[in-house]
């Protein structure tokens, strides 16, 4: 077991997607004191914010590992990658129902586009 002198030292094992940290941004965020991801909150802003959302929960899941990395106070990577293990289930889970949500709101507003249609096709009649 390799101890980790120096948090700033990313060990090559640990690069590499974190489902922890773009399925859940907030949350892991301040879980592994990555407070850069709390930037996930101005997926808020009117417009372009749900764009930035995207982008920087990409950002996240490319990079989230290295930040833990040097933001935790890990004895081992042993350590870490049992942590990090703990998010990735419920990281995939997470996107899977945005997935899912997406896909019911484009159902949902076909649905009713096409009742809205027939509606107005009977009234003209």
């Amino acid at each position: 077991m390799h101890v980790y002198e120096n948090s700033n030292e990313v060990p090559e094992e640990i690069k590499g997607w974190s489902w922890g940290a773009f399925g859940l941004t907030f949350y892991w965020s301040i879980g592994n004191k990555v407070y850069l991801g709390l930037l996930i909150l101005l997926a808020g802003v009117p417009v372009i914010g749900w764009i930035f959302a995207i982008i920087w929960k990409i950002v996240m899941g490319l990079k989230g590992n290295e930040w833990a990395w040097k933001n935790g106070s890990y004895k081992s990577l042993e350590e870490y990658k049992k942590v990090q293990d703990s998010w990735k289930v419920p990281g995939i889970v997470a996107f899977a129902f945005a997935i899912i949500g997406v896909v019911a709101c484009i159902i949902f507003f076909i649905f009713f586009a096409a009742m809205a249609s027939t509606i107005y096709n009977y009234d003209t009649y």
